[in-house]
């Protein structure tokens, strides 16, 4: 229950439906209907993804985005990050929907055994209609026993979680920039060879399974990361 509050609160904090900070655990438990120790597990969540800054005796406060105007993607969100970009939510264009076997590349990127079946699902993202993202994810089929067109075309996590109880707990992620291929330029409109930033992703359950892998590539000019760290005072 208290992830399911954490992503309804993260997603009031997207909406500036809450500008400068949270409202007491009391207005929550009752906006919620949970009990205090819930909502402070959901709170924890949402200050695990970068959304809040903790004041002693004065709350928890939201961490401001930038003021110059430039969609920002946090990257301390984890699932799903694109559905979560400030200024969403991303509308989904599907290019290929279908099954396949991974063979030794994609066993590599997704930490999986070569031959097992996967859903594929190819998708350009859309921010207030330009394009912002090309996104190609894997969804093996032992964990994920079915999917459909109609379910890709929005948060597919959000399907999982609500269809199958699927939550991931972990997530492993890359950040590096390649060069586009012939396939992928066509798909977005860029030059052969353009430069791009690509995020590899790998979603796993509690039990270290994979449920997801990904690679996005993003187009959207003036895009910004944010990361979110807990300080750790490492000692001699």
């Amino acid at each position: 229950m208290y992830r399911n509050i954490a992503q309804e609160i993260i997603k009031s904090i997207m909406a500036e439906e809450y500008v400068t900070k949270l409202p007491t655990e009391k207005v929550l438990m009752e906006r919620f209907d949970a009990s205090r120790n819930t909502i402070r597990k959901a709170i924890d969540v949402v200050f695990r993804h970068g959304l809040l800054r903790r004041v002693q005796g004065s709350g928890n406060f939201i961490i401001k985005q930038p003021q110059n105007g430039n969609p920002v993607l946090n990257l301390s969100i984890g699932f799903d990050q694109a559905a979560m970009v400030a200024g969403g939510p991303l509308v989904s264009k599907i290019v290929t929907f279908d099954k396949v076997k991974a063979d030794d590349a994609l066993a590599k990127q997704g930490n999986i055994a070569v031959g097992e079946e996967l859903y594929r699902v190819v998708r350009l993202r859309y921010l207030k209609d330009a394009l912002y993202s090309l996104e190609e994810s894997y969804f093996p089929r032992s964990v994920v026993p079915f999917l459909s067109e109609e379910s890709v075309q929005h948060s597919i996590f959000t399907f999982l979680r609500e269809a199958y109880g699927i939550v991931g707990s972990t997530t492993e992620n890359y950040v590096h920039q390649v060069r586009l291929n012939a396939q992928r330029a066509k798909l977005v409109g860029a030059p052969t060879g353009d430069k791009t930033m690509c995020l590899d992703g790998i979603n796993y359950l509690t039990n270290g399974t994979v449920f997801n892998f990904s690679k996005t590539f993003f187009i959207y000019e003036e895009l910004e990361l944010y990361y979110h760290t807990e300080n750790i005072d490492l000692q001699d």
